[in-house]
């Protein structure tokens, strides 16, 4: 069986950097700091399976991790912290309230109905020798019919 993710990817990432929270969007881990004390994000592929399988169709489950990145030293530090707490719950009420997020997409899955919802872990990152504050966002997606079932 072949999934073909690239649609899922392009879709969150354009409609993040559309949404205007953030200073850049990537697909997949930066290889240099993002530039600035202003919000970057990245979006990369955590997994893919088939949650169900119909007649000549497929509805799969595609888990993306969206990263937020802010630059540690940011001052004062406890408005970054709840700046990014803030920029974390505005990106997510954009996604999660967005009824066409694009391609085959189909919905967010908030509740876990076909694995793990929608979580959050904060954490630090060293990136080319600058640290950054981070928050991981898996975002797991419903979507339709992006997997190849024949020969």
């Amino acid at each position: 069986m072949a999934f073909d993710a690239s649609n899922t990817l392009d879709s969150i990432a354009g409609h993040l950097l559309a949404s205007g929270y953030l200073q850049s969007v990537l697909i997949g881990e930066p290889k240099s700091p993002p530039s600035g004390n202003q919000f970057a994000a990245c979006v990369f592929l955590n997994s893919i399976n088939v949650a169900q399988l119909t007649l000549g169709t497929t509805i799969e489950s595609h888990v993306l991790t969206l990263r937020i990145y802010r630059n540690m030293l940011a001052e004062p530090t406890e408005t970054m912290e709840k700046e990014l707490a803030k920029m974390v719950s505005s990106v997510l009420a954009d996604l999660i309230g967005e009824f066409d997020l694009g391609n085959s997409i189909r919905s967010i899955d908030v509740g876990g109905q076909y694995g793990a919802g929608v979580s959050v872990n904060y954490g630090y990152l060293d990136l080319g020798g600058t640290m950054f504050r981070i928050a991981d966002i898996t975002l797991p997606l419903i979507v339709d019919d992006s997997a190849t079932t024949t020969a």
